[in-house]
């Protein structure tokens, strides 16, 4: 540290700027520096070394001990990062100045005290933890302190131990999330009570940690591999990647590739400084999905290169691209001899943003109006992206794109308006990557820069309000209009956009069109006030106000995302979450394994579920410690994973915990012990123990089976906590006739073990007694994960399907459906898909249980290999029985298991939790 001779000086000094040095530490200059001719001004530093310039910065942290001095109103402290480490072998004239004025800051001399050599290493970044070591020839044994910068600001500080193998000081660092953004870092750590000790690093900060070979397999997720790369580069490798597919599946075109590359390179090459404008040719469309609106006044350079990336977008969705030029004296001018098929507008006198997107959706051929700024760079699929979110909601009224700068960071993910009226753009300067601005929401507001409204209720609330012309305010008035006429407005995160803000109309309030956001902000208080009023205070309880068309928040916990092609659970899990959204829930899906699995994730996020995954939080605790309080529900699948994290629920939350057990662990344990003959229960019991004790910790019970509410409740002798939990099925039936089936068929997931166990006692003691009744029935094993002991099962008539992307696979193929289970709890999910197409099974009494269905009536029920037999043929064999059990199983689908019927059992839970709701909230679930 440095020693020096006084602190304040002599209050009665000649007024002029003075300071003081208080220490070196941690590579920062901490100190104070104070002007008394400004003395609640804070002073702009600069600090040299001798003829070298160390850093900059303010003196603006506020201190008590310079407030008791009489310094001012005491923000005159300083903690500034050098852009070196003081070397202390060396003499230092460090001085302090004034930046605005040049003028030296008197500070006291100084001498720096002798130290230790201390060295620093920086290992790298495991996932998101820095490691490294600091050593020394006299190091003590004792920990010692460090800071983390990052960017040359300081993050954090953590403590390196002392290793008595390697003869150094480890350390190991979590950097927070809000850096993992897949863009470079430089990382630097320094010794806090040392001058040296100082290392640094450049990483690339990936937001996705799942291996990238887990999610290769994924077409969706194809984007996720260039991670590494700047934003911009990747975006548009991604997006050249896809539009090349899609050529060369509908047959390549030489000249839409050759047009495809040129908007490549003009996006790469960038339009500052532009001169050259090959020709680009956009799509030719008669009726388009979409009319994209472009109002510009000049810089065709911006114009230009956003047409780019408009071409270069891969959209399965039409549309057309309609540029009003505003008066304009430059290239613009000359746009269709330079654009192919664009539609021009050309103004005799200038109108203004707001008039020209009014003027150009008159002549609109689109099913939808897209408003679009010129100064913006398009994202692969955001049309169809954008499109979607009104395929998947109801009453959609107007759709706002993700807007980012060009350095990846983020600009406007929606938009709140306070109790003041004064608008936000939510996640400024935050990272675009983070879970919280990444899934499909209502929002105040969507910004005018890249702004989709269906045709209809453009018309119907009459356009961009005049009284806003020529711009701001106009497209806040419009989302407010918008929720006035009954539709919603919502935030697609997956529709990228980047925005080169302040391009067309600069930023300087005071004059030119950005002057009119002045003007137009007391028009929109005083026309919206009662719509605004009760939004929340400015800058209050945020987590709360960014999400609008909400009653109650629920935070949904379970091993890992929902899988719902893979297994019948995740597809439970889903219609789970769409019938909480149902009741007024926003949800937050929060899995053990904190990973992001491609378009699993990606899926949940679409469906307006916040999905929360590594980097940014860590573990279940350390989620629940930064945000359990936002909840007022917790819902939890399976006792194992509740039994980990309900402890952590308890002190991190003031939620009520509603709690799915899925299935009886202990029962369907007991059962294949039974089954198997297996005469020591010790193991099924002590799971009993556990789970029944799990359940005496939480507040309401979920379970598919009459007969487990029963159990549980013989146990825990209550049971006005048990509900039944629903499984929602769409009553789809079948295409295929009877006469074009053949084989019978079994489904599941070989994870499970009653899956596999079902399996083989259906090939070893079922198979023979059919064959020796009726050869060349063929018995095909479908599901995800099968294992390797299935292949010596093999045979001519025992296929091995596996995995199958589609259901229909299995249920418009075959003739009967076996669900041999002779172990397992809950309710069977792959027997109710079997249901719902209307296709006959035959089953096991365990698969059965809660389903409803009657033996001969609505399916068949065996118990013995040679019932097994009797029954299969009887179906196989029979067109009338046949149609009789399929026509009754299919009504049982559509009186039992409708999303409606559903709704009503799920409410029950939640009525006794104290959550009510009159009715279900369509507009709020995704199809």
């Amino acid at each position: 540290m440095f020693k020096f001779s006084s602190k304040f000086g002599k209050q009665d000094d000649v007024a002029s700027p003075r300071g003081h040095i208080d220490r070196y530490e941690a590579g920062e200059l901490i100190g104070w520096a104070f002007d008394p001719d400004r003395p609640d001004e804070a002073i702009s530093l600069q600090i040299f070394d001798g003829q070298d310039l160390l850093g900059e910065g303010l003196a603006d942290r506020f201190r008590s001990d310079l407030m008791e001095a009489g310094m001012g109103n005491g923000r005159h402290g300083f903690t500034i990062r050098l852009l070196m480490p003081m070397d202390h072998k060396k003499p230092h004239r460090i001085r302090l100045i004034d930046a605005e004025t040049g003028q030296v800051i008197r500070t006291p001399e100084f001498v720096l005290k002798d130290s230790e050599s201390w060295l620093a290493h920086i290992d790298g970044v495991d996932g998101c933890v820095l490691n490294g070591r600091f050593s020394c020839e006299n190091a003590p044994n004792s920990a010692i302190r460090f800071a983390v910068h990052i960017d040359g600001q300081r993050v954090g500080d953590g403590e390196a131990h002392w290793d008595a193998e390697q003869r150094n000081f480890r350390f190991h660092y979590q950097i927070p999330g809000d850096y993992f953004d897949g863009m470079p870092h430089i990382i630097s750590v320094a010794l806090m009570d040392h001058k040296e000790g100082e290392a640094s690093c450049v990483e690339v900060l990936r937001p996705i940690l799942t291996p990238w070979q887990y999610l290769a397999t994924d077409a969706d997720s194809s984007e996720r591999l260039y991670a590494g790369l700047p934003a911009t580069v990747s975006r548009r490798l991604t997006t050249f990647q896809s539009s090349m597919r899609r050529i060369v599946a509908e047959g390549a075109d030489p000249d839409e590739i050759n047009n495809l590359m040129t908007a490549l390179a003009v996006l790469n090459e960038g339009y500052e400084h532009r001169k050259n404008y090959p020709p680009l040719a956009l799509p030719t469309v008669v009726d388009p999905d979409v009319s994209i609106i472009i109002p510009v006044h000049n810089k065709f350079e911006l114009t230009y290169h956003c047409i780019a990336s408009l071409i270069l977008s891969d959209n399965a969705s039409s549309y057309e691209v309609i540029v009003v030029d505003d008066c304009s004296t430059d290239k613009t001018t000359e746009i269709s001899d330079v654009v192919s098929n664009v539609r021009v507008i050309v103004n005799e006198e200038n109108l203004g943003f707001l008039r020209n997107c009014n003027k150009a959706a008159e002549i609109a051929r689109g099913r939808n109006i897209l408003l679009l700024n010129n100064d913006t760079e398009v994202g692969n699929r955001w049309l169809d992206e954008m499109l979607d979110v009104c395929a998947r909601f109801e009453r959609v009224g107007a759709v706002g794109a993700k807007l980012t700068y060009p350095d990846g960071k983020l600009q406007e993910a929606g938009g709140v308006v306070w109790d003041n009226g004064q608008p936000w753009n939510l996640g400024r300067n935050g990272n675009p990557h983070d879970p919280q601005w990444n899934y499909v929401r209502q929002t105040d507001y969507l910004s005018g820069a890249a702004l989709l409204v269906p045709r209809i209720v453009w018309d119907e609330v009459g356009g961009l309000s005049d009284e806003f012309a020529p711009a701001y305010y106009e497209d806040t008035d419009l989302a407010f209009k918008i929720r006035a006429a009954g539709y919603r407005t919502f935030y697609c995160p997956h529709a990228e956009v980047i925005h080169f803000e302040g391009m067309s109309h600069g930023r300087d309030v005071s004059q030119g069109f950005k002057k009119y956001q002045t003007i137009n902000a007391p028009k929109f208080c005083e026309k919206w006030v009662d719509a605004y009023a009760h939004n929340g205070r400015v800058g209050e309880a945020l987590w709360r106000n960014k999400d609008r068309g909400v009653r109650f928040r629920a935070l949904v916990i379970d091993y890992a995302t929902p899988q719902p092609d893979k297994d019948a659970g995740s597809y439970a899990a889903i219609q789970e979450m769409r019938l909480l959204q149902a009741h007024g829930f926003k949800l937050t899906f929060l899995p053990e394994n904190m990973a992001h699995i491609g378009r699993y994730t990606v899926d949940l996020q679409k469906m307006g579920v916040e999905c929360i995954h590594a980097p940014f939080y860590i573990s279940v605790k350390d989620f629940l410690k930064s945000r359990g309080h936002e909840f007022d529900l917790v819902y939890i699948t399976r006792y194992e994973v509740a039994e980990r994290h309900i402890g952590h629920v308890r002190e991190y939350s003031k939620a009520k915990v509603l709690f799915n057990n899925a299935d009886l662990h202990f029962l369907r344990e007991i059962r294949s012990h039974l089954a198997k003959g297996v005469k020591d229960l010790s193991g099924p019991l002590a799971t009993r123990d556990r789970e029944l004790a799990l359940m005496c910790q939480v507040d309401a019970i979920l379970t598919y089976n009459e007969t487990e509410q029963a159990v549980i409740a013989s146990h825990n002798l209550r049971d006005d906590n048990i509900f039944k939990c629903p499984w929602v099925l769409r009553a789809r039936g079948h295409k295929t006739p009877f006469e074009e089936r053949e084989g019978i068929a079994f489904l599941g997931g070989y994870r499970h073990h009653p899956n596999v166990e079902a399996v083989e006692f259906f090939v070893e003691k079922v198979m023979p007694k059919l064959r020796a009744k009726a050869k060349g029935i063929r018995f095909y094993i479908y599901g995800s994960h099968p294992p390797e002991s299935f292949d010596k099962l093999a045979a001519d008539d025992v296929i091995l399907k596996g995995y199958v992307e589609s259901l229909d696979d299995v249920f418009e193929t075959c003739r009967v459906f076996v669900a041999p289970l002779i172990s397992g709890a809950g309710i069977k999910g792959k027997v109710l898909e079997s249901m719902s197409y209307g296709v006959p099974s035959v089953l096991s009494p365990i698969a059965t249980e809660s389903t409803g269905l009657t033996n001969g009536l609505s399916a068949m029920i065996a118990d013995s290999p040679d019932e097994w037999v009797k029954k299969i043929l009887a179906l196989y064999n029979d067109k009338d029985k046949w149609s009789e059990i399929s026509g009754n199983a299919l009504r049982l689908a559509q009186d039992n298991y409708s999303f409606e019927h559903g709704w009503g059992l799920m409410g029950k839970a939640l009525g006794y939790l104290g959550f009510f709701s009159a009715k279900p909230d369509a507009y709020a679930i995704a199809k």
